[in-house]
């Protein structure tokens, strides 16, 4: 399962961040999720709950976003969005692309307990 993977990794990063950012535990991380990467995101949920399972994330809320995806024609140099399963130019046709957008997966925030009270770690 892709998700599990993603979600493996994803999760290697909330504790990452909520250690730096002083966090006892995780109550819940938002992220977005780029068009291109094909993550259902209940099967992403799921898979982070269980990954997160005896960690300072578990039981924590996993809020996914999907991202846009942007990508440019080589042979004409029409910008436009792909799809997972389209990445034909609209205005030429042909599929010579550079995807400049779509496969990132980004942690965008934290909330959980901090030592001292509830806090909210924002991320670049």
């Amino acid at each position: 399962m892709h998700e599990m993977s993603v979600a493996i990794a994803l999760l290697d990063r909330v504790i990452d961040e909520a250690r730096r950012g002083g966090l006892q535990n995780v109550t819940r991380a938002s992220v977005e999720v780029g068009a291109l990467q094909s993550i259902e995101a209940d099967l992403l949920r799921e898979a982070f709950s269980a990954a997160a399972e005896g960690s300072l994330a578990h039981g924590a809320t996993l809020e996914v976003t999907l991202g846009k995806a942007q990508a440019r024609c080589l042979a004409c140099g029409h910008s436009f969005r792909p799809t997972y399963r389209d990445y034909c130019c609209p205005s030429c046709g042909k599929a010579e692309v550079k995807v400049e957008s779509g496969r990132e997966t980004f942690l965008l925030s934290l909330s959980g307990d901090a030592s001292d009270d509830s806090a909210i770690v924002a991320l670049p």
